[in-house]
């Protein structure tokens, strides 16, 4: 189940991601066909082999032949629908065919296309990433949200062809290192705006994307599109990865700009998840001042919280007092969450983390039958190949209170269960 790793040395916009892909493996002409379940017309995507600062990179047109009109029906006040106007190539629309797209609609679009679930999951997190930063920018409600450049038919082709290629080439997982959002200015619908423009800003600080700044002007290097997509799709920064990483494939697409003293281009890297690893963050706090009622509550609370695990460590602590040591894991998007948790459960004033690397061995669940009773266990696949179970302890509970037998008894005949349906 391969991973994907995007690296941005130049920026990144949605085109540039989409040539990536397909540099990567992915189908274009496929990603066209499936993109006619959006019933916006077609879309073409053409992709050429150009050169960059000396690296051979793809680089992606998308064109169509139609441009939507959002509108709302008189007779169906608050709901919005989709006018297709007669075919133009889209450079020759007048600006006002442009006009606003309302991020609900693009969503209900979305919602409505006959495309794989995780395909459509993927997309609407860009967009919903999209209508929340400029309702942050614009002061009003996301679904309150009209898009400019970002709603175009060329951007939605952009986000829902990236969702498409990730499928077909069954990426499970991406990390994305530093995004590098240019500095100087730019002209959009809104006027002129700084860079990055007030949308990548705010994308950038609600994911606390990590960023890479060059200390000169370079105009727009990350799209808000492009931006979106990375900090929407981006299940861990590269920071928050374990350095064990094998490398499958390497793609570069291309932007449509040369620098001369810089190779514009967007990396992505088809990595393989073996072994299967991650890392998580460990929280930690010494207590000496807390009953065991109170300890219990906590733990509780952390892990119905979504901490990975949360134990106790019995110590003594200075001046002699018997002690605890909390330790909680967790992932490291729940750190802050779940530290803020741990300050207002228990009495402790400080609260300290850090980021270790594990190793998980693969496992899955399965069901045998003892007696008439389901007992759920674990299995587990060791570094060997061979496999391993272990019966779950809460339903070994339940059957033998049930049978009137023993634990232990339960728990042999479901092990022995188990293994003679090998």
């Amino acid at each position: 189940m391969p991973a994907l790793l995007i690296d941005m040395p130049s920026g990144v916009a949605g085109d540039m991601l989409l040539a990536a892909l397909v540099d990567l493996g992915g189908d274009l002409a496929r990603a066209e066909r499936d993109l006619l379940a959006l019933g916006i017309g077609p879309v073409r995507m053409t992709a050429t082999r150009v050169q960059r600062s000396g690296i051979s990179a793809l680089l992606v047109d998308v064109d169509a032949d139609q441009e939507p009109r959002w509108s709302q029906p008189l007779s169906q006040p608050g709901k919005l629908s989709i006018t297709p106007v007669a075919a133009h190539p889209v450079g020759a629309l007048p600006s006002a065919a442009h006009g606003h797209r309302p991020y609900a609609a693009i969503r209900d679009l979305l919602a409505r296309a006959a495309l794989p679930p995780r395909v459509v999951e993927r997309s609407q997190r860009v967009f919903r990433a999209l209508a929340q930063a400029e309702g942050a920018v614009h002061g009003v409600a996301a679904d309150a949200v009209e898009f400019h450049e970002v709603g175009a038919l060329d951007a939605i082709a952009d986000v829902v062809g990236c969702c498409l290629l990730l499928e077909q080439l069954n990426v499970t997982r991406v990390v994305a290192g530093p995004l590098t959002p240019g500095e100087g200015w730019v002209r959009c619908a809104h006027g002129r705006m700084p860079v990055p423009v007030p949308a990548v800003a705010a994308l950038l600080a609600a994911y606390r994307a990590p960023q890479r700044r060059l200390g000169h002007e370079t105009g727009e290097l990350t799209t808000p599109t492009g931006c979106a997509l990375v900090c929407a799709l981006a299940d861990a920064w590269l920071e928050d990865t374990s350095p064990a990483m094998r490398v499958q494939k390497i793609g570069y697409g291309a932007g449509h700009k040369d620098f001369p003293d810089t190779a514009n281009v967007v990396r992505c890297q088809l990595l393989a998840e073996e072994p299967v690893g991650d890392v998580v963050d460990e929280l930690r706090c010494e207590l000496d001042d807390a009953t065991g009622e109170q300890l219990a509550a906590a733990l509780s609370e952390l892990l119905a919280a979504g901490a990975r695990d949360a134990y106790l460590t019995p110590i003594v602590m200075k001046k002699g007092r018997p002690g605890h040591v909390l330790s909680v894991l967790c992932a490291p998007a729940d750190r802050e969450r779940l530290a803020k948790l741990v300050l207002t459960r228990t009495p402790t004033i400080g609260v300290r983390w850090s980021r270790v690397a594990r190793l998980k061995l693969p496992r899955r669940t399965d069901t045998v039958v003892v007696r008439g009773h389901s007992i759920a266990l674990k299995v587990v696949t060791g570094p060997d190949g061979d496999e391993r179970a272990k019966p779950e302890a809460d339903a070994i509970i339940a059957a033998a209170a049930a049978l009137g037998l023993g634990f232990a008894q339960v728990q042999a005949e479901a092990l022995h269960a188990w293994h003679a349906r090998r």
